[in-house]
Protein backbone atom coordinates (compact mmCIF):
# COMPACT_ATOMS: atom_id res chain seq x y z
CA UNK A 1 0.00 0.00 0.00
CA UNK A 2 1.34 3.59 -1.23
CA UNK A 3 1.76 5.85 1.65
CA UNK A 4 -0.35 8.50 1.52
CA UNK A 5 2.27 11.07 1.33
CA UNK A 6 5.01 10.51 -1.29
CA UNK A 7 7.74 11.95 0.50
CA UNK A 8 7.26 9.99 3.77
CA UNK A 9 8.08 6.57 1.35
CA UNK A 10 11.47 8.23 0.20
CA UNK A 11 14.70 6.64 2.63
CA UNK A 12 16.92 9.70 4.14
CA UNK A 13 19.94 10.36 2.24
CA UNK A 14 22.90 8.66 3.47
CA UNK A 15 27.04 8.76 2.58
CA UNK A 16 28.69 5.17 1.24
CA UNK A 17 30.18 3.45 3.85
CA UNK A 18 33.40 4.57 4.61
CA UNK A 19 36.62 2.15 2.69
CA UNK A 20 38.66 2.74 6.28
CA UNK A 21 38.01 2.61 9.50
CA UNK A 22 36.63 5.40 11.90
CA UNK A 23 39.61 4.91 14.34
CA UNK A 24 43.00 4.62 11.50
CA UNK A 25 41.76 8.35 10.98
CA UNK A 26 41.68 9.27 14.94
CA UNK A 27 45.59 6.25 14.99
CA UNK A 28 47.12 8.86 12.27
CA UNK A 29 46.17 11.74 14.39
CA UNK A 30 47.62 10.10 17.54
CA UNK A 31 51.08 9.13 15.77
CA UNK A 32 51.47 12.21 13.93
CA UNK A 33 51.16 14.61 17.47
CA UNK A 34 53.17 12.10 19.69
CA UNK A 35 56.01 12.76 16.46
CA UNK A 36 55.41 16.36 17.02
CA UNK A 37 55.91 16.23 20.62
CA UNK A 38 58.88 13.97 20.00
CA UNK A 39 60.58 16.31 18.15
CA UNK A 40 59.64 19.84 19.54
CA UNK A 41 61.22 18.05 23.46
CA UNK A 42 63.82 16.84 21.12
CA UNK A 43 64.21 20.40 19.98
CA UNK A 44 63.88 22.17 23.35
CA UNK A 45 66.06 19.61 25.03
CA UNK A 46 68.71 21.23 22.49
CA UNK A 47 68.40 24.30 22.81
CA UNK A 48 67.75 24.78 26.99
CA UNK A 49 70.44 22.65 27.54
CA UNK A 50 73.09 23.47 30.79
CA UNK A 51 75.75 25.49 29.60
CA UNK A 52 78.93 25.29 31.61
CA UNK A 53 78.90 28.20 34.42
CA UNK A 54 82.05 30.89 34.10
CA UNK A 55 83.71 29.46 36.66
CA UNK A 56 83.36 26.27 35.46
CA UNK A 57 84.63 26.86 31.95
CA UNK A 58 87.60 29.25 33.73
CA UNK A 59 88.62 26.15 35.99
CA UNK A 60 88.73 23.89 32.81
CA UNK A 61 90.47 26.27 30.36
CA UNK A 62 92.94 26.85 33.24
CA UNK A 63 94.15 23.63 34.14
CA UNK A 64 94.16 23.61 30.30
CA UNK A 65 96.83 25.71 30.36
CA UNK A 66 99.07 24.16 33.01
CA UNK A 67 100.00 21.50 30.52
CA UNK A 68 102.09 24.04 28.18
CA UNK A 69 105.65 24.95 28.63
CA UNK A 70 105.95 28.58 31.13
CA UNK A 71 106.49 30.71 28.71
CA UNK A 72 103.13 29.26 26.23
CA UNK A 73 101.43 29.05 29.45
CA UNK A 74 101.78 32.29 30.42
CA UNK A 75 100.17 33.95 27.14
CA UNK A 76 97.21 31.34 27.24
CA UNK A 77 96.83 32.29 30.82
CA UNK A 78 96.44 36.15 29.64
CA UNK A 79 93.93 35.37 26.98
CA UNK A 80 91.95 34.06 29.75
CA UNK A 81 92.10 36.65 32.25
CA UNK A 82 91.05 38.82 28.96
CA UNK A 83 87.92 36.35 28.17
CA UNK A 84 86.96 36.00 31.66
CA UNK A 85 86.96 39.91 32.56
CA UNK A 86 85.41 40.63 28.72
CA UNK A 87 82.46 38.38 30.29
CA UNK A 88 82.07 39.84 33.81
CA UNK A 89 82.88 43.43 33.33
CA UNK A 90 82.90 43.98 29.41
CA UNK A 91 84.46 44.77 26.60
CA UNK A 92 85.69 47.98 27.18
CA UNK A 93 87.03 46.67 30.68
CA UNK A 94 89.20 43.99 28.75
CA UNK A 95 91.13 46.30 26.28
CA UNK A 96 92.94 48.05 28.94
CA UNK A 97 96.53 47.73 29.30
CA UNK A 98 98.99 48.19 32.21
CA UNK A 99 98.22 49.80 35.51
CA UNK A 100 95.05 49.83 34.03
CA UNK A 101 94.47 46.22 33.13
CA UNK A 102 95.48 45.68 36.70
CA UNK A 103 93.68 47.66 38.59
CA UNK A 104 90.46 46.25 36.12
CA UNK A 105 92.18 42.23 36.93
CA UNK A 106 92.35 43.17 40.79
CA UNK A 107 88.84 44.45 40.81
CA UNK A 108 87.36 41.82 38.72
CA UNK A 109 89.29 38.87 40.82
CA UNK A 110 88.69 40.66 44.21
CA UNK A 111 92.56 40.77 45.09
CA UNK A 112 95.58 42.80 45.08
CA UNK A 113 97.53 39.82 42.79
CA UNK A 114 97.77 42.13 40.12
CA UNK A 115 98.66 45.40 41.64
CA UNK A 116 100.69 44.32 44.06
CA UNK A 117 102.40 40.94 43.79
CA UNK A 118 103.37 38.30 41.29
CA UNK A 119 100.39 38.60 39.17
CA UNK A 120 102.09 41.94 38.00
CA UNK A 121 103.48 40.00 35.40
CA UNK A 122 100.19 40.06 33.45
CA UNK A 123 100.43 43.46 33.25
CA UNK A 124 103.92 45.04 33.14
CA UNK A 125 106.01 42.13 32.19
CA UNK A 126 104.15 38.81 30.15
CA UNK A 127 106.71 38.36 27.60
CA UNK A 128 109.63 38.73 30.18
CA UNK A 129 111.55 35.32 31.29
CA UNK A 130 112.09 33.92 34.34
CA UNK A 131 109.66 36.85 35.63
CA UNK A 132 108.46 35.15 39.10
CA UNK A 133 107.97 32.03 40.92
CA UNK A 134 106.09 30.34 38.28
CA UNK A 135 104.19 27.80 40.78
CA UNK A 136 103.37 30.30 43.36
CA UNK A 137 101.37 32.33 40.76
CA UNK A 138 100.01 29.27 39.23
CA UNK A 139 98.41 28.41 42.85
CA UNK A 140 96.92 31.93 43.66
CA UNK A 141 95.16 32.21 39.57
CA UNK A 142 94.01 28.55 40.37
CA UNK A 143 92.43 29.85 43.67
CA UNK A 144 91.25 33.28 42.09
CA UNK A 145 89.48 31.08 39.20
CA UNK A 146 87.91 28.59 41.99
CA UNK A 147 86.28 31.80 43.82
CA UNK A 148 84.90 33.40 40.49
CA UNK A 149 81.17 34.26 40.78
CA UNK A 150 78.51 32.56 38.35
Amino acid sequence: MPPADELQGLRGLHLPPAAGSYWTDIGLAVALGLVLALCAALLFRLLARPRLSLRASAIAAFEDTLALPEDERRVAQAALLRRVVRTVAGEEDARRVGGEWAETLDRVFGSDLFTARGGRVFADGLYVRGAGDTAALDDELGALMRRLGR
